[in-house]
């Protein structure tokens, strides 16, 4: 049996993309060995049980303390044994890495073992792990286009792969032609909620009639009740949530979508094709999120406000103009399904075939 070892770990910016492309190989008759950490997301979200799941040693050296600086150089000393042994035990055919600090260990040694390897990165600005491995990667995925800058023919503009729940959601055609002069919104700030949107977000929705608007707000556990009340307070009726695992779900019930930039949530906006206005998170690294946003912005596929003091003002400005301007709400869902290919799994699963191919025959 042919084995596929994916290095990824942390967030679900890293770990959704890798575990929607773990169940196409798994069902192309592959074998997964999934390489995390022991207190990252994949723990969570990986319920697969066909696919094996091990852990090595790894954490982040940018923005740390001395000590945590000098833990994770000893880590990554470590991490490189430990991959070494998965690669000698499992002998993969192929290895990929998504990215942060989990995956430079494998890259590494699969370099140093010639073993095929590939990397996607999900950001519109490569992180630091990616930027390195990029020099050892036999091929280079990137969700958005120049994402390092560079043209070289081992660059595949992929997109981000999306769950196949996504292709169960209503398309834009039946969304945008019977919401006139109503608004159902869906305002999100990641998995862990955002304190500034909850904040922020009911504030600027009591300027509206109550008639012209659903909400739908995820706010984040522990938060509930406060966000609720707030509601309350402006008599506005809307359904608080802390957490959801049915996000296909709610992008299917709204019309618009208030959220950060991260990149799984683009891509699955995308996917589907629904309007959005997009708040980046200011202090995400190297402000990735500023560019992912960027991107979309200036493809006519997303509106984009800043965190700031006039927040409440621009985004009161701008759900006025959504709310008596259909046809541009309408534009903006078409023009985000245009921004990325069309189902990157298939994308990338076939490059990756094809490349082993090629690989096998000039050997």
């Amino acid at each position: 049996m042919k084995k596929v070892v994916i290095f990824s770990s942390g967030t679900g910016g890293h770990v959704y993309p890798a575990y929607t492309l773990a169940e196409k190989y798994l069902s192309e008759g592959y074998d997964i060995i999934w390489v995390g950490t022991s207190y990252g997301l994949e723990n969570k979200v990986v319920k697969n049980k066909k696919i094996q799941i091990e852990h090595i040693h790894a954490s982040g050296f940018r923005g740390k303390n001395f000590l945590e600086k000098i833990k994770s150089i000893f880590y990554l000393g470590y991490s490189l044994y430990e991959s070494f042994k998965i690669f000698r035990n499992h002998r993969p055919c192929l290895v990929i890495g998504f990215g942060g600090y989990v995956s430079f260990s494998g890259i590494l040694v699969s370099f140093v073992m010639r073993i095929p390897r590939i990397i996607h990165e999900q950001n519109a600005i490569a992180g630091t792990a990616n930027k390195i491995n990029y020099f050892l990667s036999n091929r280079v995925y990137e969700t958005f286009p120049g994402s390092f800058k560079s043209l070289n023919n081992k660059i595949l503009h992929t997109g981000n792969p999306v769950r196949s729940s996504f292709q169960q959601c209503r398309q834009p055609e039946e969304i945008y032609l019977e919401n006139q002069f109503h608004l159902k919104i869906l305002v999100m700030g990641g998995s862990l909620g955002s304190s500034f949107l909850n904040t922020t977000i009911p504030f600027a929705l009591s300027h509206f009639p109550t008639q012209n608007l659903a909400v739908k707000h995820i706010c984040g556990h522990g938060k509930l009740s406060n966000l609720q009340n707030k509601y309350t307070e402006y008599n506005l009726d809307a359904e608080v949530l802390e957490y959801s695992d049915n996000i296909d779900e709610l992008f299917n019930w709204a019309s618009l979508v208030v959220c950060r930039s991260g990149s799984t949530t683009i891509s699955e906006l995308a996917s589907i094709g629904r309007a959005c206005v997009l708040i980046p998170f200011p202090y995400a690294t190297d402000d990735h999120q500023h560019k992912n946003a960027e991107y979309l912005s200036n493809n006519s596929a997303a509106i984009t406000l800043k965190q700031s003091d006039d927040f409440i003002e621009n985004f009161v400005t701008t759900l006025n103009f959504l709310l008596i301007n259909d046809k541009r709400l309408y534009a903006l869902a078409q023009n985000i399904k245009k921004v990325f290919p069309a189902n990157p799994r298939k994308i990338m699963f076939n490059d990756s075939l094809d490349y082993m191919i090629d690989k096998n025959e000039n050997n």
